[in-house]
């Protein structure tokens, strides 16, 4: 698989990572074998997104053996509610929260430390004093995490992060869906500009681009701003959305988030699958 440069860091990333959402309720055996797997693969970037026990321990399970392989993000911006993540933005709940992955996971370091999913009028508190920026950089200093990220759906944020020159990498939506968003291509040229890694999330856009033959609403957090109805195609399959983001030059990381190895290994097809069997100028077209 190929390696990116995740921007001015000194990591070399695999163009495809995984997203652990979708284990979160998975038992230890099927997280073992997706993340045993996705490494078997040639898979090196892990987004952790939760402070929860029971999901940390069994991901922890799964790394065991690996740190020295692999990339992690871990994420600030949620708490443990009673074994759910619940969103927050506490200072004091986030510092917590991100000892416990630190702990849980069993590992002294993250690779990124991750602002997680900031909404469009969240930027300025988070880089107030005591805010969730402040924290960040209070774990780099510790040694605690290498390197800053920030997780958004709105390409406002995404815009302020890289403008403020605080980050490394930028986690945002890029897939089929929004292929038509006005600003996508500023914000791509912007992230090449001053460079910053770019993780693409949701190039399903949530699953949506997976319901076939079936009219589907895409909501604005799918795509990054665009809300809208579609017939999706009979004939899409998950390699023809991982290969129009992964064709995007200033992608770093094409983040995808699987259930199991059935679903990871479909999604792998596409390293094995000729060019013209992977062409999405169609679905483009759908979508523009």
């Amino acid at each position: 698989m190929k390696l990116n440069s995740l921007g001015r860091t000194d990591l070399k990333a695999s163009e495809i990572g995984i997203g652990t959402e979708y284990l979160f309720d998975q038992p230890k055996n099927v997280v073992n074998s997706v993340i045993h797997s996705a490494i078997n693969n040639e898979v090196n970037y892990f987004d952790v997104l939760f402070s929860v026990q029971h999901y940390l321990i069994k991901l922890a399970s799964a790394f065991k053996g690996y740190r020295d392989k692999i990339i992690i993000t871990g994420h600030i911006g949620t708490t443990e509610i009673e074994g759910k993540a619940k969103r927050s933005r506490s200072y004091k709940e986030c510092k917590k929260a991100f000892l416990r992955i630190l702990k849980l996971l069993e590992i002294t370091c993250v690779d990124f430390i991750n602002i997680q999913y900031l909404r469009a009028n969240e930027f300025e508190k988070i880089m107030n004093p005591h805010g969730l920026m402040e924290l960040a950089l209070f774990f780099k200093e510790q040694g605690k995490a290498r390197f800053l990220s920030l997780s958004t759906h709105d390409l406002s944020v995404a815009k302020q992060a890289i403008k403020s020159e605080k980050f490394d990498m930028i986690m945002f939506p890029i897939n089929i869906a929004n292929h038509r968003l006005e600003g996508r291509d500023e914000l791509l040229n912007q992230c090449l500009k001053h460079n910053i890694g770019l993780v693409a999330i949701k190039p399903f856009a949530a699953g949506k681009l997976l319901k076939r033959n079936l009219t589907t609403t895409f909501a604005k957090y799918q795509t990054a701003g665009l809300s809208f109805k579609k017939k999706i195609p009979s004939d899409i399959k998950p390699s023809h959305c991982i290969y129009y983001v992964k064709s995007i030059p200033e992608v770093s990381v094409v983040l995808m988030g699987v259930k199991d190895t059935i679903e990871l290994n479909e999604n792998l097809s596409y390293l094995t699958m000729k060019e013209s069997e992977l062409d999405y100028s169609s679905y483009i077209k759908i979508f523009h």
